[in-house]
């Protein structure tokens, strides 16, 4: 039985434990890892993309400019 990342339940329509095409919904510990952790937080949301790897590119020139990129990929705009 899987809880819902969204609302908490366990009463959701999708059992397979997968999230759904946008990643779902993100919470306050995927936007703190975003911050602290940039590659962490796209990592964990995302996987290995080339959103991970440009965020990796943009942490190693500085660390706001990774949070920043980190911040937008996770919020889903």
């Amino acid at each position: 039985m899987c809880i819902c990342i969204k609302c908490g339940c366990f009463s959701c329509k999708n059992t397979s434990g997968e999230r759904d095409e946008k990643g779902g919904a993100a919470d306050c510990v995927d936007i703190m890892l975003a911050i602290l952790l940039p590659p962490a937080g796209i990592y964990k949301k995302e996987g290995c993309t080339g959103r991970f790897w440009a965020n990796v590119v943009l942490t190693v020139l500085g660390i706001a400019p990774g949070s920043i990129h980190a911040v937008i990929c996770i919020s889903g705009k």
